[in-house]
């Protein structure tokens, strides 16, 4: 009996050597593959980094939304610029006007300026001896 104890301890500390070294060879391995916890850890951050990428109808979204955007300026653009220049038209309509009264202002004065030195003229040779 005893050397089947001693048979069944050398197969005992056998195995615990095997053991041991698969454990070692084991852990020595564990660092070169992915776990499942690892795998979930990175389609987290992929997920994330997915998530902030913009998507073709994203883009399309955003060029319908900027176009209409752009259609809105442009429409109000063309109104002020309408309204500048219908303003700008009366603006040039209004001086041509004043100008015109100005011109004959002048011409009114330079007439009678001639008049007047005219009469003067005229009173200074009858009145010259």
């Amino acid at each position: 009996m005893d050397e089947q104890i001693t048979q069944l301890d050398r197969r005992l500390t056998s195995v615990e050597k095997e053991v041991t070294v698969l454990a070692a060879e084991t852990a020595s391995m564990l660092p070169r593959y992915a776990t499942k916890e690892d795998l979930a850890k990175l389609d987290a951050r992929v997920a994330i980094i997915q998530s902030n990428y913009a998507t073709k109808e994203d883009l399309a979204a955003l060029d319908h939304k900027l176009s209409a955007r752009i259609g809105v300026a442009e429409i109000k653009l063309s109104g002020d610029i309408a309204a500048l220049d219908c303003k700008q038209s009366a603006d040039i309509a209004s001086l041509r006007l004043q100008l015109a009264e100005l011109e004959l202002r002048l011409v009114r004065w330079l007439i009678a300026t001639v008049i007047t030195t005219s009469g003067v003229v005229v009173a200074a040779v009858k009145l010259w001896p």
